[in-house]
């Protein structure tokens, strides 16, 4: 009895597959012990703003657009343009509250990560510089 459990013991530690848990996969940058600042030129950065209940507030070049929960495919166009505008490095900065939902976030940096222009002389343009930073409620 003992070698028929060691047995099916054997069977399934061996026959079992564990899943790895698959997350967001983003590149972040090495820890430096001095700080380096990069100045950016206020009009080469988009903010995009999302507050808990999904709405999002786009502020680029001092507009500002408001857009309802679920309107993905307006960030994308107008990051488009900013790109096309600016034709150079573009920054967005992805600005969430901690109590946005996670399907919230993940619509919005996907139509950032979908936005890419080509210009004239067949350069391709996108957003290549994303900051995804939580915020509190009061700010």
């Amino acid at each position: 009895m003992g070698d028929v459990a060691f047995l099916i013991l054997i069977f399934f530690l061996t026959s079992t597959v564990f899943t790895k848990d698959k997350g967001l996969k983003m590149l972040l940058p090495e820890k430096t012990e001095e700080e380096e600042i990069v100045q950016v030129k206020p009009e080469n950065i988009v903010m995009i703003l999302i507050n808990p209940e999904g709405a999002i507030r786009i502020k680029a070049a001092g507009e500002e657009t408001d857009l309802p929960p679920d309107q993905y495919e307006e960030i994308k166009t107008i990051v488009e343009e900013r790109l096309l505008a600016r034709d150079t490095l573009l920054v967005v900065s992805l600005r969430t509250s901690k109590n946005t939902s996670y399907y919230n976030m993940i619509g919005v940096l996907d139509q950032l990560k979908l936005a890419r222009v080509t210009t004239d002389d067949g350069r391709e343009l996108r957003a290549n510089k994303i900051s995804l930073i939580p915020t509190s409620e009061e700010q």
